[in-house]
C-alpha cells in the first residue's frame, strides 16, 4: 500500500563547508494511509526540520519526499499541511476567523464560493468551537481556540496529510488534554494521516498508533506505540521512557551509570562516529567493555530490515551493571 507520506533517505542540510549543519541525515519514514505516526526527540534532533521538509520551508539536500506516491508540487495546491506550535505567531492578527478559513478554502478549490461561509461554519464546528466565532480576530481568542482555528485552517485546505508540530506546548497544561481528544475525534472521524512532532513521549503514546524515535539527525528506533513502550530496543527510548515524570520520584534520581550520567549531546556540527547516541548510553562503549563497535560503524544502517527496527548493535534490556555509586551528599544550607 502506497503511504499517504513517505520520506525516503531525506537529508537537510544548512550553510555549506566547515559550517554546514546536516540537521537531518538519511532519514526514511513512512506515514501510512489513515494513521497517525509520531516523532519524538529532544529539542534539536531534527523533527521540526523534517517537517519544514515536507511543505517546502526547509532545503531537502538530498532523498526524497512523497504523498500517496507522487512528489510534492512547488506551487498550487499541497497536499500536505501543516499546524504549528504557536497558534499566536501562525495566524494572521489582521484576519478574522472567517477570512482565514476562506482564504484556505480559495486555496483548496474545493468548494464554491457560495457555500465557503456553510463550510465556515462546518469547519468551526468540526474542532468543537461556535460558528459565531468566524468574526473574531485571534486577539480575540483564548491560546487553545486559535490552535482549533489553526487545525480547522489545515483541514480546510484538503490535505492528504496533516503534521501536527508541538501543537500541545504552547498551550496551558489544563487545555492540553482537550486538544489531544480533538486529534483523536478527528482521526476516528475522517480517517485522518498525521504526523504528531512532540519532544514528549507521553503525548506521542496517546494519540498515535506508531512512533518513530529521533536522535541528532537520524531515526533510531520506529514500531507499533505499545510494542516500543512496552518493550523499547534503543537504549534511547528507554532513556526517554525512564526520564518521564513519576510520583514520588526526586528530580536528582537517575539509574545512569556514573560514566554517562551528566554527558551533555554531542555539538551537531560534529557528530559522533558510529552511533551517534554510544557517548551518553548507559550500556554504550563508555560503559561496557567491548562494546567499541557502536563508536565505528552506524548502525542506523539497514536499521529498517532488522526485525527490531532499532539502530542498536545491542538492542534489547539494558546489561547488567553495578549499581550505580551514590552522590556526594550536599551540605545543608544555613537556616
Amino acid at each position: 500500500m502506497t503511504a499517504a507520506l513517505d520520506f525516503r533517505d531525506v537529508t537537510v542540510t544548512y550553510g555549506t563547508g566547515a559550517h554546514a549543519l546536516r540537521a537531518v541525515d538519511g532519514v526514511s519514514l513512512q506515514v501510512p494511509a489513515g494513521s497517525v505516526v509520531g516523532l519524538v526527540g529532544e529539542s534539536g534532533s531534527g523533527k521540526s526540520t523534517l517537517a519544514r521538509a515536507a511543505i517546502g520551508l526547509a532545503p531537502v539536500t538530498g532523498g526524497s519526499i512523497t504523498a500517496s506516491g507522487r512528489p510534492l508540487p512547488r506551487r498550487g495546491r499541497r497536499p500536505v499541511q501543516m499546524v504549528f506550535q504557536d497558534p499566536v505567531a501562525a495566524l494572521d492578527p489582521r484576519m478574522s476567523v472567517r477570512a482565514s478559513l476562506t482564504e484556505a478554502l480559495g486555496v483548496a478549490g474545493a468548494v464554491p464560493r457560495r457555500e465557503r461561509e456553510a463550510e465556515v461554519a462546518r469547519l468551526l464546528e468540526l474542532v468543537h468551537l461556535d460558528p459565531g466565532l468566524a468574526g473574531r480576530l485571534p486577539a480575540a481568542l483564548s491560546g487553545g481556540q486559535r490552535q482549533r482555528v489553526s487545525v480547522a485552517r489545515a483541514l480546510a485546505a484538503r490535505p492528504e496529510v496533516i503534521i501536527a508540530d508541538e501543537i500541545t506546548s504552547a498551550l496551558d497544561v489544563s487545555v492540553q488534554g482537550a486538544m489531544l481528544n480533538l486529534i483523536r475525534d478527528l482521526r476516528a472521524e475522517m480517517d485522518l494521516s498525521m504526523l504528531f512532532i512532540s519532544h514528549n513521549l507521553a503525548v506521542v503514546c496517546y494519540v498515535c498508533d506508531v512512533v518513530a524515535v529521533m536522535y541528532l539527525g537520524k531515526i533510531v528506533e520506529v514500531g507499533p506505540t505499545a510494542e516500543l513502550v512496552a518493550d523499547p530496543q534503543h537504549p534511547y527510548t528507554r532513556l526517554l521512557l525512564s526520564t518521564a515524570p513519576r510520583v514520588g520520584a526526586s528530580l536528582a534520581d537517575s539509574s545512569l551509570p556514573p560514566q554517562v550520567q551528566d554527558t551533555e549531546p554531542a555539538d551537531p556540527h560534529a557528530p559522533p562516529t558510529g552511533c551517534r547516541f554510544h557517548p551518553r548510553c548507559p550500556q554504550g562503549p563508555a560503559v561496557v567493555a567491548g562494546r567499541e563497535i557502536c563508536a565505528q560503524q552506524d548502525p542506523t544502517v539497514g536499521a529498517q530490515d532488522r526485525p527490531h527496527q532499532a539502530a542498536c548493535w545491542f538492542p534489547g534490556g539494558p546489561v547488567d551493571l553495578p549499581s550505580p555509586r551514590p552522590r556526594d551528599p550536599q551540605p545543608a544550607e544555613a537556616p
